[in-house]
């Protein structure tokens, strides 16, 4: 069975307590559907995008915590896809109106808790959707929240609810995000999750010799004291397979794997362990990971993928899921 890693000190300045905050409600089934900033269909002039909107102190509860987790509630399912997306998160004093100069509502602070290249964001409709924050954010107690989306060449199946709260916008076909933006009443509703246990999957696998990539899911509970079921399917009937896990996803991942004779199979982050099993006639296995009743495992982040021994899919006789983001929280 795997085994964790406490997580260093990240909490030692903040209360141990869960809480998920939603802007400006819990329904992810209501609100007029927008494409801004996540895109739309390919060359609809909403493939690069700069957004802002922000969290006020009261939406936030007027304490600090640790922000670990952000949420949308896409209007449709479907897979977006984006070539790089960037999501920055700042202190801003409260009650000070969003600027249409980008730069004037963020700081030096600012923090950029997702940074990511061909990245794969499988969207549920009308739910929340964690877009999978790769690290977090020491929230004040004090400050209004900035929360700024850029993405490039990005495709959306589908829009998002929003609701009728201050953004600021920039769009366009091609090109960089100018200094300034247009205002309006339109942005997204969203979910601010502190320190809560969170599973998600992204991204894609490759095809194997059955013609299906090998599928990752995730089940049970990253709470501490519980289980975490790390699920591959599509593999090879009666065959076998590597479940990887490591704990950094950032740059210079993914790494395309062609070059190694893989084509169209990524590595979505660096392996620290590696566990071998086997795949039912079916093609499935699960796996288990039993997260300690410890409080130091809290806010560990942990990535997953599996790669299949499939020796007619290609050369090397591999291929590879997408990936899962298994965050421990209480």
């Amino acid at each position: 069975m795997p085994k964790l890693i406490p997580s260093c000190g990240l909490l030692l300045a903040l209360p141990l307590a869960a809480q998920s905050l939603y802007i400006p409600d819990s329904n992810a089934t209501a609100g007029t559907c927008n494409v801004i900033p996540f895109g739309s269909s390919p060359n609809s002039g909403f493939d690069q995008e700069r957004y802002q909107c922000k969290a006020t102190v009261a939406d936030l509860g007027g304490a600090p915590g640790l922000i670990t987790g952000l949420g949308f509630a896409p209007c449709a399912s479907g897979s977006a896809h984006y070539d790089s997306i960037e999501i920055i998160m700042d202190h801003q004093p409260p009650g000070t109106p969003l600027s249409t100069t980008f730069a004037a509502n963020l700081t030096p602070s600012a923090v950029t808790v997702l940074l990511a290249t061909n990245y794969t964001w499988n969207l549920v409709g009308n739910t929340w959707n964690e877009i999978g924050l790769q690290n977090y954010f020491a929230y004040d107690g004090v400050d209004d929240l900035v929360i700024q989306v850029t993405i490039v060449n990005g495709v959306s199946p589908t829009a998002f609810h929003r609701d009728v709260r201050p953004r600021i916008t920039w769009f366009a076909a091609t090109g960089s995000p100018p200094p300034t933006g247009s205002s309006s009443n339109a942005a997204l509703k969203f979910e601010i999750s502190m320190l809560g246990a969170r599973l998600s999957t992204y991204g894609v696998g490759c095809t194997g010799s059955n013609a299906l990539p090998p599928q990752h899911t995730l089940g049970g509970s990253a709470q501490l004291g519980q289980t975490v079921q790390m699920n591959v399917g599509n593999g090879p009937a009666s065959g076998a397979a590597f479940l990887l896990l490591g704990f950094y996803n950032g740059v210079p991942f993914p790494i395309d794997l062609g070059s190694f004779g893989m084509p169209g199979c990524l590595e979505y982050f660096s392996p620290v362990t590696t566990q071998f099993v086997l795949l039912d006639p079916a093609g499935h296995a699960t796996s288990s990971l039993f997260v300690p009743n410890v409080p130091a495992f809290v806010a560990t982040l942990l990535w997953s993928q599996f790669a299949c021994v499939d020796p007619p899919a290609n050369v090397t006789g591999v291929t590879t899921s997408n990936y899962g983001r298994i965050f421990v929280g209480l």
